[in-house]
């Protein structure tokens, strides 16, 4: 694959002079991609132009991890700024730090940048967090100079969000989805964009495409969608990717990427809200279905969703 003619955009980590690619690389889906097609998707999305990789320590069982160790070796690791997502869904200092270290070793590196807590989408989340030690794990190894910055993440509902923002940690990053269909049902973009902007903080996209909903193409086209979260003030927006042809497709949509003005931005929102206001389409808002098991167990749900 020829790397792609144009640079992607870079912008800014948050508080920081840190910057980052428009495109982030989300490593979940490769976990089933098989180790062959997940070295060689890491390696290529970097050879064009991609410098943030996301990872979680649960991501395949862990297999993802230790093929994307093999997918950073020869000098790619320095040239990425690696989000590791911390899954001790009881927030306790044990486990967090537990799954650091083996992070660390199945990736064979010595740090990560950016330690992430995954999956913030339960009520009781944010006192755990405090409450059992989680975030001392992770301004631990912050002070040990193991990771450089801390943030969190979340699918669920925009006031979880806010309740630990309004905790007073001083978060570097925060992840939420952000597509044209949020918009118009319990809204991170409207609720929890705007006080992240206020506070510095770096903010990354997830799920531009709905987890898969906007794939149709039936009411947003999915280059649209994407385009629209570019057009947003993200730091990068984390796709996954887990194919050759699906990062091409994104590759050169970020490549080419020329912002919506805001009469296309109310457009496009105007156009999905027809559909959009039930939440329908953002089911990992409203159902279990988008929760990891981890996660249920950790809060007493059945194993099943």
């Amino acid at each position: 694959m020829p790397k792609i003619a144009q640079v992607l955009e870079q912008r800014p980590l948050g508080r920081g002079g840190h910057r980052t690619s428009i495109l982030a690389l989300g490593t979940r889906r490769l976990a089933k991609a098989g180790q062959r097609t997940a070295i060689q998707v890491v390696r290529q999305a970097i050879d064009n132009g991609v410098t943030v990789i996301e990872c979680a320590h649960d991501y395949g069982d862990g297999r993802m991890e230790r093929w994307l160790g093999m997918a950073l070796r020869d000098g790619y690791r320095e040239r990425v700024t690696l989000v590791w997502q911390c899954c001790a869904h009881q927030r306790d200092y044990k486990t967090s730090m537990q799954q650091f270290e083996e992070s660390l070793r199945r990736i064979r590196t010595p740090a990560f940048d950016l330690w992430s807590f995954h999956d913030v989408i339960y009520d009781n989340d944010p006192d755990w967090l405090y409450d059992h030690g989680g975030l001392d794990a992770a301004q631990e190894a912050r002070d040990q100079g193991r990771i450089r910055w801390i943030g969190f993440g979340g699918h669920k509902s925009p006031h979880i969000h806010l309740k630990l923002l309004n905790r007073g940690f001083a978060w570097d990053a925060v992840a939420m989805p952000l597509n044209p269909f949020d918009v118009s049902f319990r809204s991170f973009e409207k609720q929890v964009l705007p006080d992240v902007i206020r506070r510095g903080i770096a903010v990354f996209g997830s799920r531009p495409m709905a987890a898969g909903a906007i794939a149709t193409g039936r009411v947003v086209k999915p280059e649209e969608a994407l385009r629209y979260c570019f057009s947003l003030p993200t730091s990068t927006v984390i796709c996954g990717m887990d194919s050759m042809g699906v990062l091409r497709k994104n590759l050169k949509l970020a490549a080419n990427f020329k912002p919506f003005n805001a009469g296309e931005m109310d457009a496009l929102r105007q156009r999905a809200r027809q559909s959009a206001g039930d939440g329908r389409f953002e089911r990992y808002k409203t159902t279990l279905e988008e929760d990891e098991i981890s996660g249920l167990i950790a809060h007493g749900f059945s194993k099943k969703r």
